[in-house]
């Protein structure tokens, strides 16, 4: 699925894309965002504030999550 990842690696990556979805879910549930709009504004964030996407998902997910 990701070439020659590691098991660590791909681990990694799939809590990634967890951590990202919940925060997806959050902006959707929370700010009555679309699935696209929340995964650009994801993206835009970490791009305008040249962090990661898991980063932002973090920040997403303390506002948000109790």
């Amino acid at each position: 699925m990701y070439g020659n990842c590691s098991k660590e690696q791909s681990k990694e990556i799939t809590d990634e894309q967890y951590l990202i979805a919940r925060a997806k879910r959050a902006l959707m549930l929370y700010l009555n965002m679309s699935e696209p709009t929340a995964h650009r504004y994801i993206e835009k964030r970490a791009m305008d504030m040249r962090v990661t996407k898991k980063e932002i998902a973090r920040n997403i997910l303390k506002t948000y999550e109790p």
